[in-house]
């Protein structure tokens, strides 16, 4: 497939097989936790606090959903957390001061319409290869303790390779 009709036959075949996945699985980890939703709550507070995270709020959609006249979600708590040591880290230089967009993180807890209860984060590992040189250790880094404040939900650890820590 070296001439320019097998490239571009190529192209065309990745962009359709590219369109017709979801790349949501790959971006957000989900996993069902093995508590009741205000237990997962408190045990992920208690667990970034451990790793030196600072919780700086948790955002109940549900209450302010319902308070906007909107239909019921169900439970959903969206905990923000922040490593200054991280935080520092990624913003001391002004080509990765952009990423401050994805800050603080974000840990989802919800329950589902089959009762259980859900823990949702962004695949920060995958962030980490897809960053490059200045932000990915960083990120790296962040996986790491993403994996070690939901391990008690089977989260899968960080590859070895890219944490710097």
């Amino acid at each position: 497939m070296s001439t320019p009709q097998g490239s571009r036959f190529l192209t065309t075949g990745l962009a359709i097989l590219l369109a017709g996945c979801s790349m949501g699985p790959l971006m957000i980890h989900e996993q069902q936790s093995p508590y009741g939703f205000d237990t997962t709550v408190t045990t992920i507070v208690k667990n970034a606090t451990a790793q030196g995270w600072v919780v700086s709020k948790t955002f109940d959609f549900q209450e302010a959903l319902l308070a906007h006249g909107q239909p019921d979600p169900g439970r959903m708590t969206v905990i923000k957390l922040c490593s200054p040591q991280f935080a520092s880290r990624m913003f001391a230089a002004d080509e990765s001061k952009f990423v401050s967009v994805m800050a603080p993180c974000s840990i989802s807890v919800y329950q589902k319409s089959d009762g259980q209860t859900y823990v949702a984060s962004m695949n920060m590992g995958l962030m980490a290869r897809l960053m490059g040189d200045k932000v990915g250790p960083v990120l790296a880094d962040i996986a790491a303790d993403d994996a070690a404040i939901l391990s008690f939900a089977g989260a899968a650890p960080a590859p070895q390779h890219l944490a710097t820590r």
